[in-house]
């Protein structure tokens, strides 16, 4: 019995003995799991630090995307009916009057001066809550700054009430007003000005309006009597699908009467239509389309023959082990790729984990799949440097 006993008591040493080998082995474990995992969670912290600002700062975009939000000024442009309209007219003075009236959206009292010897004198107003004072207006050149750079060829903008002569014509406005010189033949024959409306005097669309003027009266004499095509609806053929023609919602300017007096061109000679020459060998013009000649278009290339299901699996299995190497690299190094993409040295800050990792691919990857591929390279390309090559440094 006593012999028992002792098997007994033995077992029972053994089987303590087992389990608490057991347990240290089990407690080394646990151990070794929660420093991986506090060193796993510390590995997070570099990839995503706690200040996201830092991994992707965006503070500076608040201020960008806050000054886009703003209501933007609509880009100046002139609209297809204005230019219809100031193509409408057939005498010097309906193209002038309507450049008066169409230039109502885009500033306030608007008038034009004609200058001749050192004299200026109004010929022609709108906007203005009465009348029309420019018929009354007299002036010399010498008495207003202003007048005299734009009598000179120089657009100004101005205060009027800064001028000893527009602050008497409009009436000692503190307003700006832009004075752009009006040219026909060369010669600068008046001066277009206009006073800021409210809140309104848009210099880039009052100075294409008086350009597009100008060019209509140089080509007044000989422009036919019907509209210009190029001005014209354009006749929809597409069936009335897809998105319509742009258009610029431009208020009409209310319509003034028309009054005949051309004082402007008064002294200027119109142009008189040349007769048309007999045509002739000599003044014929041929358009000639070059001939290119044929180029030889050379075979193509004859296509890579398609792998067989087994090829294809050896190809993934090889782009998904570039892609896990390439990814181990980043997710240790996030910083180091961060700086070195922007100073394209990647490789030259990762060049012990690249190499490693590259042996480690080529000694999985067969030869022949090496041979039709480069994966590693691609996914570095890929995963490190954003797609980049130049990133890479290498």
């Amino acid at each position: 019995m006593e012999r028992h006993e002792a098997v007994l008591a033995e077992l029972e040493q053994i089987r303590e003995g087992a389990a608490s080998l057991m347990r240290a082995k089990l407690e080394a474990v646990a151990r070794q799991t929660r420093e991986l995992a506090a060193r796993l969670a510390s590995d997070l912290d570099v990839v995503v630090p706690p200040d996201l600002e830092a991994l992707f700062p965006i503070g500076s975009v608040a201020e960008h995307l806050e000054s886009l939000s703003a209501a933007a000024e609509p880009a100046p442009m002139l609209s297809l009916e204005t230019l219809r309209r100031l193509d409408g007219g057939r005498a010097q003075s309906e193209v002038l009057q309507e450049l008066l009236r169409q230039m109502g959206p885009w500033c306030g009292p608007r008038a034009i001066v004609v200058v001749r010897d050192g004299a200026v004198q109004g010929w022609s107003s709108a906007g203005f809550p009465v009348g029309d004072p420019a018929r009354s207006w007299r002036a010399t050149l010498a008495e207003s700054q202003a007048l005299t750079k734009a009598a000179a060829g120089t657009p100004v903008l101005v205060r009027a009430s800064d001028d000893h002569v527009l602050s008497a014509w409009f009436d000692g406005s503190p307003k700006r007003a832009l004075l752009t010189p009006m040219l026909l033949r060369g010669k600068i024959v008046g001066v277009l000005l206009a006073l800021e409306g409210d809140a309104v005097l848009n210099a880039v669309v009052v100075q294409q309006l008086n350009y597009t003027v100008g060019l209509m009266l140089e080509t007044l004499a000989t422009r036919p009597p019907m509209p210009s095509p190029a001005l014209a609806e354009p006749e929809d053929l597409t069936g009335g699908e897809g998105a319509p023609l742009p258009r610029m919602a431009v208020p009409a300017p209310a319509p003034e009467p028309v009054e005949e007096e051309p004082v402007i061109l008064r002294e200027t000679p119109p142009i008189v239509a040349e007769p048309p020459h007999p045509a002739g060998a000599a003044d014929t013009i041929q358009l000639r389309i070059p001939v290119t000649p044929a180029v030889p278009v050379p075979p193509a290339a004859p296509a890579a023959p398609a792998r067989t299901p087994e090829e294809e699996r050896k190809h993934e299995e090889a782009r998904r082990f570039a892609r896990l190497l390439v990814s181990e690299i980043r997710l240790y190094n996030e910083q180091a790729v961060q700086a070195g993409k922007l100073t394209h040295d990647i490789y030259r800050r990762l060049k012990e984990d690249i190499d490693r990792s590259r042996d480690m691919y080529e000694q999985r990857v067969s030869a022949e799949v090496r041979a039709e591929s480069n994966y590693f390279q691609d996914e570095m390309v890929r995963i490190l440097a954003d797609g980049d090559a130049t990133a890479l440094g290498i």
